[in-house]
């Protein structure tokens, strides 16, 4: 990791020209301030950058307290790939947001990034040093999406809207003898089916040799149309969660200059397989996986790990919120497109929202869990912190996640699932928002409540955009009615 000094000497190294500050807003879009590398002082670094207006940023501030503080964090520069801008060499550098107009520092409460920080400090309460996180980003890679004409229906003179997929690979596309993929038969295939593996293999080489981020596979998955998924290896919250937002950023700037467009909606495809974002996570003390439990005959899985796993179940349907946090992310929580809908969890088991991966045996490295629910349009730095703090609220309160389910869960009948507890995820953004407001309490001391409040508030303001908006299969499913 680098240090203010180092960074300044690198970027005259290196001769860079510009130097990119990036941030996200609460929802986890990626915002990007550049300046001249020769403005850039060791000042910057200590002071920040007094560049932001926060009011223009949807979420943050009203216009009249709107000046706030841009720190960059000197440990996250890196230069960026030439895809970025093929006639000048530029960097990028993570920044914290702070409070303007104050005489002591202040982070931004709405500040995601700083909502991590929180959220790790919480550790200590338990005796634990760290925890390791390791998402499995899934997308879509297409040729083209199609809206027409308007998103404003019949009541505006445009008279209609609709959307169409283009991809070498779908069913649906002509000339595609040798590339089509039929609908959820997209795991794995080889050339020619495959014609991503190139895009992917440059990414991947991108990401390692410009960001430091090490891949450990890259696949198509299930899906028709270029769905892809990218494992990297697993680290630290604030690590990994910064990892991700490069890795998405870096997908969509690679598959642009590819004239394709890459998306990380959940479910843009009628009948298909979903994008997700698994995520494994464990807790330790030092050198010391507190998950792991080398006499548990059952899972090798701690009684802590259990706890932690009561949790997330306990929470699981406010914790929709924030880790399905689009009104398309509840169409992916749907039995039968191998997406979680039962609030329960199985050892190896694809079928619960909680999954012990049972791979290896005396394994401690390794014990984790993984939490199935979320998909990739969360916000990753407040799906780690709330995921944390749901599982320490089980440890603090001993909460029993029960036995584990072994079934087939989308087989078993609803009185099975009454005899074993097994509860179901909310099926729209609305329910989770209901779910979270009347179950946000475990969460207040590290997002605060201005926080919650706002965040609610501006989802809910979503939910009913959609939900007031005619769509093409209602108009075709009502014209006669």
């Amino acid at each position: 990791m680098m240090n203010s000094k180092q960074v300044i000497e690198k970027i005259k190294e290196e001769n860079i020209s510009f130097v990119d500050f990036w941030f996200v807003d609460i929802f986890g879009e990626l915002h990007c301030m550049g300046m001249p590398s020769y403005s850039l002082s060791e000042d910057d670094f200590n002071d920040g950058l007094e560049k932001l207006d926060a009011s223009s940023i949807l979420g943050f501030k009203s216009v009249n307290k709107s000046d706030m503080i841009l720190k960059p964090d000197p440990s996250t520069f890196r230069i960026l790939p030439p895809d970025y801008d093929p006639s000048r060499k530029n960097a990028r550098i993570f920044c914290d947001l702070y409070e303007g107009n104050r005489a002591e520092e202040t982070r931004f409460n709405r500040d995601s990034r700083g909502i991590t920080a929180k959220a790790k400090g919480k550790l200590k309460e338990f005796g634990l040093t760290h925890s390791m996180w390791g998402p499995e980003i899934e997308f879509f890679v297409f040729d083209a999406i199609n809206i027409y004409p308007s998103p404003y229906g019949a009541t505006h003179s445009y008279g209609g809207s609709g959307y169409s997929i283009e991809s070498k690979e779908s069913p649906w596309a002509k000339g595609n003898a040798s590339t089509a993929i039929d609908l959820k038969e997209g795991y794995y295939p080889s050339q020619p089916k495959d014609t991503l593996g190139g895009l992917r293999k440059d990414i991947c080489d991108d990401l390692y040799r410009y960001f430091g981020i090490q891949v450990e596979a890259e696949h198509h998955e299930v899906a028709t149309s270029g769905q892809s998924e990218i494992n990297f290896k697993y680290g630290e919250m604030t690590e990994i969660a910064d990892a991700v937002v490069t890795i998405k950023n870096v997908v969509k700037v690679k598959a642009k200059k590819r004239n394709k467009v890459a998306t990380f909606m959940s479910k843009p495809i009628f009948g298909d397989n979903a994008s997700a974002m698994h995520t494994h996570q464990s807790i330790w003390n030092n050198d010391t996986n507190r998950m792991y439990d080398p006499n548990d005959s059952v899972a090798q899985l701690s009684q802590e790990g259990r706890y932690y796993i009561g949790g997330l179940l306990d929470h699981a349907s406010a914790l929709c919120a924030i880790t399905n946090p689009t009104t398309n992310s509840y169409k992916r929580l749907v039995p039968n497109f191998e997406a979680p809908v039962n609030v329960c969890w199985g050892l190896g088991n694809r079928s619960a929202a909680i999954r012990v991966p049972m791979y290896l045996k005396n394994r401690e490295k390794s014990k984790r869990i993984e939490y199935r629910v979320p998909d990739p349009t969360a916000n990753i730095y407040l799906l780690e912190a709330a995921l944390l703090l749901a599982g320490l609220d089980g440890i603090k309160n001993k909460k029993d996640p029960g036995d584990h389910v072994e079934e087939n869960v989308y087989k078993l009948s609803a009185e099975k699932k009454r005899e074993l507890n097994i509860g179901s995820l909310p099926t729209s953004l609305k329910g989770a928002l209901d779910a979270f407001q009347s179950d946000m309490k475990f969460l207040e001391d590290v997002f605060t409540k201005d926080f919650l409040d706002a965040y609610t508030e501006l989802k809910y303001k979503e939910y009913h955009a959609f939900a007031q908006t005619p769509t093409a299969w209602e108009v075709s499913m009502y014209t006669d009615a």
